[in-house]
């Protein structure tokens, strides 16, 4: 019966994402994009290959993360700010269950809006390979996900607490890098995000990922994400 109930659920939780999500993704990454091509169209430049992939490259440092926290927010709290859940969960259904799916609904509807710009993109400035740019956006949302996760179990306002868990790890690890003792500690367990940007041109100009940078990437997210399960198990969602 919750087996039933949750795959039930999966229509509606596809179909609300493409009613919300889904616009909000395609047209912030269409302004987005146009922003960086528009005045190269207006000067009239010709766009070749190389040229393409580095407005690509410029336009993915901003977009994969503006779209990844658009997706992400509001995962958890929303139900509980609304009080959706009451409506949700009138069915046997396993709560961390369908919020997991719910994730995963989320990361294949986040992969779909990022391929349909980077058709456009090949469409009306020059063709580009999807492989490296998905695969940047899914590493970047992958990372976030499990510590938006955990933050949305936990809080019923996560947005500006994932922005700032996100800059605050990259300003000090930019600023602290070099220093030793107390700081270092602190930046131990901060979440490595500012790793996620290096990796963008070896993504896209080698089609390859730092393997240590990948798993200390995704292995911080999967404990925060299983910390986030472990919440809504405990913790009454009321």
């Amino acid at each position: 019966m919750i087996r039933t109930n949750l795959r039930r659920y999966a229509f509606w939780q596809i179909r609300d994402f493409a009613r919300d999500r889904g616009a909000a993704l395609l047209l912030v990454g269409f302004l987005i994009g146009f922003t960086f091509v528009g005045p190269v169209r207006a000067v009239g430049r010709p766009i070749d290959g190389a040229l393409a992939r580095n407005l690509l490259v410029a336009i993915l440092a901003q977009v994969a993360f503006i779209l990844a926290f658009i997706t992400l927010n509001g995962i958890i709290s929303t139900d509980r700010k609304m009080g959706y859940f009451r409506f949700l969960f009138s069915k046997p259904v396993s709560i961390p269950s369908y919020y997991t799916q719910l994730f995963v609904v989320y990361f294949v509807g986040f992969l779909a809006a990022v391929a349909v710009l980077l058709g456009a993109f090949s469409i009306f400035v020059h063709p580009v390979s999807p492989f490296g740019p998905l695969l940047f956006c899914a590493l970047v949302f992958l990372s976030l996900g499990g510590i938006a996760f955990l933050i949305s179990s936990l809080f019923r306002h996560d947005w500006p607490i994932l922005a700032g868990v996100f800059l605050g790890s990259a300003i000090l690890h930019s600023m602290w890098q070099y220093n030793e003792g107390w700081r270092r500690m602190v930046l131990s367990i901060l979440p490595p995000v500012y790793k996620l940007t290096s990796a963008l041109p070896d993504i896209m100009n080698r089609g390859m990922v730092n393997t240590q940078d990948t798993l200390w990437l995704l292995g911080y997210s999967l404990i925060c994400f299983a910390a986030g399960l472990f919440v809504l198990r405990r913790r009454p969602f009321a």
